[in-house]
Order: structure tokens, then sequence, then C-alpha cells
């Protein structure tokens, strides 16, 4: 079962040890590519959100939102789910395919979890080595309770980490498919204004994240750029994170989760103005 006293996390949480890495944000680029090619998901953030004008302004409005719940003072914890339990109420409509959805549906509201949870153990194991069966539990029952205040169903969580995986899998294999929104997400002649010292290199990094992270069937279906010397620089890039963290105290690396989840608004990497909120 999850911990029954709630959110937020605090130390000795194996959440709290995983979830506050800055190298987990080497996965925005694979954790949006897994959302926006569930058809209903890209349904809409197509519809509700600043997609155009600013790609990834979604996913980090939903990672000040989980950095929020999960370590935030308790009070802050609690707006978080009712902010985004709000904004949420407004995003429903119909696919390209005539399909209905809304953002309130549990098993969209699961599956975008499912994917901030997953690539998140990823990148951290990736870098810091596997953890051990128990840990690897416990961190599964404890990220139930962001999905629990992101409005998914108490029970509608699969039981256990290995269920999720089995669940993470199916939603790949049987799911996902390239959208209008992944294409636009992967098409690199696109001209985004970003600050310094981010600029092309930012992209470059995030193409490389996605080759790395995706499930092998999603990345060829996608037609992400993947090569041995692709997968070779990756490697170089995560051994760097682990070189670097070796050096630098605990307390140190965490230092921009603190900042992120002090700030009152959003951090926004790009200079775009906003035209929505989902």
């Amino acid at each position: 079962m999850a911990r029954s006293d709630g959110l937020p996390f605090r130390p000795g949480d194996v959440s709290w040890k995983v979830m506050r890495e800055p190298v987990l944000g080497l996965g925005a680029a694979p954790t949006l590519l897994l959302q926006v090619t569930h058809p209903l998901v890209a349904a809409g953030v197509e519809q509700y959100s600043d997609f155009e004008s600013d790609p990834f302004a979604r996913l980090w409005r939903t990672a000040d939102v989980m950095l929020k719940l999960s370590f935030a003072e308790p009070e802050v914890s609690e707006r978080q789910a009712v902010k985004l339990r709000r904004v949420h109420q407004r995003v429903e409509g119909l696919s390209d395919e005539g399909v209905p959805y809304r953002a309130l549906d549990p098993d969209l509201l699961l599956w975008v979890w499912a994917t901030l949870t997953h690539n998140g153990l990823d990148l951290y194991e990736r870098t810091f080595g596997r953890l051990s069966g128990t840990d690897r539990e416990r961190f599964y029952q404890e990220q139930k309770l962001i999905a629990y205040a992101c409005g998914v169903p108490e029970g509608h969580c699969p039981i256990t980490y290995t269920d999720f995986r089995a669940y993470f899998d199916g939603v790949v294999q049987h799911e996902l498919r390239p959208t209008t929104v992944s294409a636009k997400l992967l098409d690199t002649s696109r001209k985004l204004r970003m600050p310094w010292p981010l600029g092309p290199a930012y992209l470059q990094i995030n193409l490389l994240a996605a080759g790395a992270l995706l499930p092998a069937r999603l990345r060829r279906e996608l037609d992400v750029p993947w090569s041995r010397s692709r997968a070779a620089a990756f490697a170089s890039l995560i051994s760097a994170n682990r070189a670097a963290a070796r050096v630098t105290p605990v307390s140190m690396r965490h230092r921009p989760t603190d900042y992120l989840v002090a700030r009152e608004r959003p951090l926004r990497l790009f200079a775009q103005p906003r035209r929505g909120a989902a």
C-alpha cells in the first residue's frame, strides 16, 4: 500500500533521494513524447496549450506542480493538487479522429503520471545504479501518492512495481503512435527562442535523450535519429553526470530542485507569451 500519511515526501523516503536529482531534467523530451504519442493526450495538448510557441511549456508547468506536490510545505503541496484539478476540469473535447476525451479521465491521468514516474526512475538508475528491489517497490508505492493527488482514483494504479512495468509496456505496445503533436516536437527546423546559455544545444540534447530513453519500437516509429555514435554520446553524458555527482555534495546537487520548489511561479525557459495552461 502507499504510505498513509500523505505528501509531501521527507528525508528518508526513496522519492526524496530519487526525484530531487538534476539529472532527471534530461527526461524532458522523452517524457513529453511518451505523453503526446497517446492520441487523446495529444489532442488535449494541441487544443488547450501553447504548444506551438513553446513545446516544453506544459511539461515545465507539470514538473513545477509535481515538485511542489512532492517537496514543498504541506499547505503548498495541497494547493498544487487543487490547482492541477482545477486546470484539468476545463480540458475536454474531441480528438482528430472524433474520439471524446477529458483530462480528468483516470486512464489519461494515470498515463501522464506513469511517464514521469518511469523516466524519473530510469534516469536515476542510469546515473546512480539500480535500486534494490525493496527500494524500487518503496519508490513506486510513494509515487502513487502523487498519482492520487493528481486525481487518479485510489485503486486505479497498478498494485506493485512489477504490475506497473507490465502496464507501462502494454500502453507503449498497444496505445501509442506518432501524432501531429509528436511530429512538431521532433521538427528540428523550427526556430524556438531560447535564453542564453541554452541555444541549439538544448534541443540536440533533448533529441539525444529521446533516442536513448524511448522504447525502441516507438523510437523507430517516430523516426528519432539513433546510432552507435549517438548511444555513445548519451552514455558519455550520463557518465559526466555520474562523475559530477561523486564530487558534488548532495545538498548542492539538490539546490536547483529547492529553488524550483521555492519559486512562487513556474520557471519559464522560453520567452514566448503564454496562450493557455493545459
